[in-house]
């Protein structure tokens, strides 16, 4: 069982019931893990520290269409990702516990790395991001720099949402917003350069709102 009070260390989403979660098994034509259902039904999805990103009903749909799950990972589910282009995955069954990693580009399960043979436990144990851990050294010695919002996006909120996304901030949308209207604002502190400029050009138009800097 989810212990609740590890859960406390993510960043938590409102719960969902299980009408919500039948919902999404029906739009998506399939059966969702029950250890992951129990977790919606304490947080909707969560974002950890560590770049680890479990999704909620919101947006597991969109995800698993997008990078065509389905079609290159048959039998699976991607429930989650690692903010470092890896997907994470579970047999879409109702007994599923084990939880494998892919790379987005190769969503092929037979490539995969095993994180845990019970999602409970990985959460219970802080969800553990396996390639931050096998990384960190690398990391050490890649040019680090912080991200910058320099002027107010032009589609507020949802503009500001979209930042999120592409770059799993930890800070609410309501810090955002807030941080929008005291320009300049650090969104991010110690992104590597590399991934800050190809999330910057991935966002188009809206990358123009923001810059790096020397990290402190």
């Amino acid at each position: 069982m989810i212990d609740i009070q590890k859960l406390s260390t993510f960043e938590l989403y409102s719960p969902v019931d299980e009408n919500e979660i039948k919902k999404v098994e029906e739009r998506m034509g399939l059966i969702l893990p029950d250890d992951y259902k129990q977790l919606l039904q304490y947080t909707n999805g969560f974002a950890a520290e560590n770049g680890v990103v479990i999704f909620g009903t919101d947006t597991i749909n969109e995800r698993n269409i997008t990078y065509e799950v389905s079609e290159y990972a048959k039998g699976y589910v991607a429930v989650g990702n690692n903010g470092g282009g890896k997907f994470l995955l579970m047999a879409s069954n109702k007994s599923a516990t084990e939880l494998i990693q892919v790379d987005s580009g190769i969503m092929d399960p037979a490539y995969a790395t095993v994180v845990s043979n019970s999602f409970v436990n990985w959460i219970n144990n802080g969800a553990i991001n396996i390639v931050a851990e096998d990384k960190k050294q690398e990391i050490k010695n890649e040019e680090l720099c912080n991200l910058i919002l320099i002027s107010p996006p032009a589609g507020g909120v949802e503009d500001l949402k979209k930042i999120q996304e592409i770059f799993n901030i930890k800070k609410g949308l309501y810090d955002l917003l807030k941080g929008s209207k005291q320009l300049p604002f650090v969104l991010m502190k110690d992104i590597t350069v590399e991934l800050a400029l190809k999330n910057i050009k991935q966002l188009g138009e809206l990358g123009k709102t923001l810059k790096i800097s020397n990290s402190d």
